[in-house]
């Protein structure tokens, strides 16, 4: 996975990163919240061993590592049974050696003589009291009882208290700072993994990306979803300027870039499934071509499930079936529609044999002539992993659509389609995006801002086609 790819995962799963931090803060101050507060009272103790004269720099500097030394040993001593017991005894209930030694703690620095001495407590008075209890009981049992003395009456070792406990003001913990920043920066970490995974586990197309890079497919259009496509298919030449009738009609300014050398262009528009809206996007196409005047006719050569007359509002009992068949001529069965600029060549009847009818040598003839007749010519098939239709008609086409839904449609799927038509030849192809999720920045203006250029894939198509 790119950087880039990346980027996009988690732009594309912003929510969850979001979702993480709110979590992860929240579970930060929760925890904070939960835990209960506990207070630290240190002391500190200046320890030093006589020598026999103290006098001399070396006595001093003897002194001085000896007590270095000792402090290791009284660091732990300070949390035994001997040391605790008298502050025990004289707290008394509810305070036990047990849960005093998980309260004490002693430390020293490197190379120094000072020995600190740290008691934690959810009480902050109480903190303070036994340190200094703990520590009165430490200076007793090490000068009095265990080192020896250094002359009668005089001890060896002495504990001098430099600093005495003070009441705490404010908690030691919980670190409700700490918590709720290492919250957010896990919940952070959670959210970004979850939108990579969602990348990498989706096996839906979502964008152009998706196509123009793993595909290597142009993407010559992208069509937002309409929630009124089933009760008004056709949005072009109402009048409107709506997305989507602009998104179909920079389809159109973008299907000039294919097929630009033939005399007429011969577009067949599939899709990998059913439901993909490719017989909606030929309609819109149709009356957006027409609307430059442009003679175009749409056939519908989808024959087992057809749709097209129905999309338009027209007949369509009698048709291409009943055309190839030789029961009806061409000028029987081509309606126009909205204008003379545009005709309909309607499915007909479903027959029992729609491969051998598409694939023969009436059906060649019969673009042929309509080739002759419009200026485009566009045809509606079935879908490309449904049945053989649209491969046979790739043959004969100048250029095939595949009409991808965006959010529906499986990655997978427009890979096994382009591998069907790049077994029977090299036919130009691009993509048609449909369905995509309608942003905030569409808006009418938006596709006459891009008609100027191309969108993402189609550059690199119009730059190969450039080249050969």
């Amino acid at each position: 996975m790119r950087v880039t790819d990346i980027f996009r995962a988690l732009l594309a799963g912003w929510y969850l990163l979001l979702i993480g931090l709110v979590v992860g803060g929240g579970a930060g101050v929760a925890i904070s919240a939960s835990a209960t507060p506990t207070y630290v009272s240190s002391t500190k103790l200046f320890v030093a061993v006589r020598g026999q004269a103290d006098t001399t720099a070396m006595e001093i500097a003897s002194g001085s590592n000896a007590a270095q030394q000792k402090i290791k040993t009284y660091t732990s001593l300070v949390t035994t049974p001997r040391v605790l017991d008298p502050v025990v005894r004289d707290v008394g209930s509810p305070l036990t050696l047990e849960s005093l030694a998980a309260e004490v703690s002693a430390s020293s620095p490197t190379a120094s003589t000072i020995m600190s001495v740290t008691v934690s407590d959810v009480d902050p008075r109480r903190a303070a009291e036994l340190a200094d209890a703990v520590t009165e009981s430490l200076r007793s049992v090490v000068t009095t009882e265990l080192e020896p003395e250094f002359a009668p009456g005089v001890p060896s070792v002495t504990m001098e208290v430099v600093e005495p406990a003070a009441v705490s003001s404010s908690p030691a913990t919980p670190h409700t700072t700490a918590n709720v920043a290492l919250g957010l920066a896990l919940g952070l970490a959670v959210g970004a993994l979850g939108a990579l995974l969602r990348t990498v586990l989706d096996t839906k197309v979502r964008g152009q990306d998706d196509l123009a890079d793993e595909h290597d497919l142009a993407v010559v259009g992208d069509i937002p979803f309409d929630p009124e496509v089933r009760r008004r298919p056709v949005v072009v030449g109402d009048g409107g300027g709506s997305i989507n009738a602009e998104a179909f009609r920079m389809l159109r300014t973008n299907i000039r870039f294919l097929a630009s050398g033939a005399s007429a262009r011969t577009f067949a528009v599939t899709s990998a499934g059913p439901g993909e809206g490719k017989t909606t996007t030929t309609a819109n196409l149709a009356v957006a071509l027409a609307e430059t005047g442009l003679r175009v006719v749409i056939v519908d050569a989808d024959m087992r499930r057809p749709n097209l007359a129905k999309v338009l509002g027209i007949e369509g009992a009698v048709g291409l079936s009943d055309l190839l068949i030789g029961r009806v001529e061409l000028d029987d069965v081509l309606q126009p529609w909205g204008s003379d600029a545009l005709g309909v060549l309607p499915a007909g009847d479903v027959p029992p044999n729609p491969s051998e009818l598409l694939g023969s040598v009436a059906m060649k003839a019969l673009l042929d002539d309509l080739g002759s007749r419009y200026a485009v010519v566009l045809i509606d098939t079935p879908p490309l992993l449904s049945v053989t239709d649209a491969v046979l008609l790739s043959e004969m086409v100048t250029s095939m659509l595949l009409v991808v839904a965006s959010g529906r449609t499986q990655r997978t799927h427009v890979k096994k389609a382009l591998e069907r038509l790049d077994a029977v030849g090299e036919t130009p192809r691009a993509a048609v995006l449909s369905m995509s999720p309608r942003r905030r920045s569409d808006t009418r203006y938006q596709y006459y801002g891009e008609a100027s250029g191309a969108p993402r894939g189609l550059r690199r198509l119009i730059r190969s086609k450039g080249r050969s």
